[in-house]
């Protein structure tokens, strides 16, 4: 594995794909064309952009790698919030070309790969990214032989980021792809583009789910702390409950 460099490095944005309606990715390499140190899934990416706006160019950022661990090239996915500053920027002034200065990944919510009890990745909304770099390293890791649920939580298909990653992810590998709309459209139709119309709710969850699991999720803050509560009602280990807030860190209980 290549070592994690020290301070700001210089990354050239070499592609952009957008995922869904307010959700883009970015793609990055390194300016000196030199190898990446491969990030633990789960990791964020703390980069500054280049440019000489005061309004932008000192503002630190971290957003979560929703790729395959490799050493090539990383990416970012970004949900575009209203009067969001870095996020409105990247949406609008970021091009192919573009340089960044970023930090090495980092974070500590990562996978626990030395157990053999299932894993159930659980997410609401752009929540998806951190646990898409996870569900990429488990279903290319042949040596791991766990059940995988992935769960996916979405307003809508115009709000379903990555379902082409998934399918073919779970078309692959033992990974169980499930995914609920809150509000589904007039034409998206059950059973092909979504599985369960509303939340993911306690008792859904203690009847589609093995409780013996290892559970990591990430979304919206009130997202979290239901499930949260919802896992210590049904009895999960807290050792076996992990989470990852976006933005300020609040109270999960």
């Amino acid at each position: 594995m290549n070592s994690k460099w020290i301070g700001f490095k210089e990354l050239v944005l070499v592609d952009r794909v957008k995922e869904c309606d307010d959700i883009v990715s970015f793609y990055f390499e390194s300016v000196d064309d030199s190898k990446l140190p491969i990030h633990e899934p789960g990791q964020y990416l703390p980069f500054k952009i280049k440019t000489d706006d005061a309004k932008y160019k000192d503002e630190l950022r971290t957003y979560s790698l929703s790729m395959a661990p490799n050493e090539s090239i990383y990416r970012i996915s970004v949900k575009k919030i209203q009067n969001g500053l870095i996020s409105t920027y990247l949406h609008e002034n970021l091009n192919i070309g573009d340089k960044i200065d970023a930090m090495a990944p980092c974070g500590l919510f990562t996978l626990k790969e030395n157990k053999s009890n299932p894993i159930v990745l659980i997410s609401g909304g752009i929540g998806i990214t951190p646990l898409l770099s996870m569900v990429y390293k488990l279903s290319i890791n042949k040596k791991i032989n766990r059940d995988i649920y992935f769960i996916q939580a979405v307003q809508n298909s115009t709000q379903h980021a990555f379902r082409y990653d998934l399918d073919k992810l779970s078309e692959i590998s033992n990974i169980k792809n499930i995914v609920f709309y809150s509000n589904p459209l007039k034409g998206d139709i059950n059973g092909k583009d979504y599985d369960f119309t509303g939340y993911i709710t306690e008792d859904w969850i203690s009847k589609n789910v093995p409780l013996n699991s290892e559970f990591y999720f990430c979304g919206p803050p009130i997202f979290m702390k239901s499930l949260n509560k919802s896992l210590i009602n049904l009895g999960v280990d807290k050792k076996d409950i992990n989470y990852e807030f976006f933005g300020e860190p609040t109270d999960i209980e």
